[in-house]
């Protein structure tokens, strides 16, 4: 049997290099988009090597089993992200010195439970960034409309952008600022971010200057039509989200009562459940419940974020 020591080093040590390869990783990626950008490839340059594809290829299966992507900026550190999913693997280690199961079952659901929180913190903030992106458009959009109103280029708009918005917007913009500065067209910049972020606002914002800064017309009508659709998608969100407000507070109490229960229980009767940790039936019983419980959890939020996606 191996030790429960060994396995929390060889995690500890997994993850430790995951940290380390992720910033690699983001790191080469950014000095390959500025060197793409400033010092473009001659066509027989541009064929993809092999040995970059494989090294890609892995990249994005670990970014994709973290549920990690480049292009946002985390409010937490992924290291801090990897930590906490070390934290909830050595948490049901320790849990199991009280229910001592075999040792191969608790490192599989240590595994699991480290996975699910890395990807779930992960989520978490790329949903929160995708929200304030999301909630800024509008006025990026308005901003945009009165500066190509006033006879400036969509370039000035941007610069203002970066400038006087607020974050996370204007630390995309300020990238979009570079791009153009490296002589990337504004379609294309704003078309990054989408490809960055999954906004899908962004992506219609990038389809309408294409299309009108290459056959011509009025930019800013079409740019304020655009500001209108998308200040009604806002509302729309906002509405939908407080119309489901009820069904998260109530997914949330279902949860959240049988732990409440079963801690008055223990508090006035303890021998009952006692039971359910010192007792291999009790032990089953206890793990069957705790993950029917997080299993009804998950699935009540899946089905309302897609009933509230627009």
């Amino acid at each position: 049997m191996i030790p429960q020591s060994v396995i929390l080093t060889v995690l500890a040590l997994l993850l430790c290099a995951i940290a380390v390869s992720l910033w690699l990783d983001a790191r080469v990626r950014r000095m390959n988009r500025q060197m793409e950008a400033a010092l473009p490839t001659p066509e027989s340059h541009s064929l993809p090597s092999i040995r970059r594809l494989e090294s890609g290829t892995r990249s994005r299966f670990l970014h994709r089993l973290a549920n990690y992507r480049v292009g946002i900026v985390y409010a937490w550190h992924p290291a801090y992200v990897l930590l906490a999913g070390a934290v909830a693997a050595s948490a049901i280690f320790y849990a199991n010195l009280l229910f001592m199961y075999s040792t191969l079952y608790v490192s599989v659901a240590a595994a699991i439970a480290a996975l699910l929180v890395v990807r779930g913190l992960f989520g978490w903030q790329q949903r929160r960034f995708a929200d304030q992106l999301f909630q800024q458009l509008p006025d990026v959009v308005q901003l945009v409309t009165s500066t190509v109103r006033a006879g400036l280029p969509v370039n000035e708009a941007f610069r203002t952008i970066a400038r006087d918005m607020p974050q996370p917007t204007a630390g995309q913009f300020a990238v979009v600022c570079s791009e153009l500065s490296l002589g990337r067209s504004p379609e294309e910049a704003i078309e990054a971010v989408y490809l960055r972020t999954q906004v899908a606002e962004y992506a219609m914002f990038a389809v309408t200057l294409a299309v009108q800064l290459k056959s011509g017309g009025s930019l800013a009508e079409t740019l304020q039509t655009l500001g209108e659709t998308v200040r009604q998608r806002v509302a729309l969100a906002a509405r939908a989200k407080a119309l489901a407000g009820e069904v998260i507070f109530s997914s949330r109490a279902l949860s959240a009562a049988p732990f409440i229960v079963g801690a008055l229980l223990y508090l006035i009767s303890p021998q009952s459940v006692d039971l359910l940790f010192y007792d291999s039936t009790g032990n089953k019983l206890l793990a069957y419940a705790i993950g029917s419980v997080l299993l009804g959890h998950f699935v009540i939020r899946w089905i309302i974020s897609k009933e509230t996606a627009l």
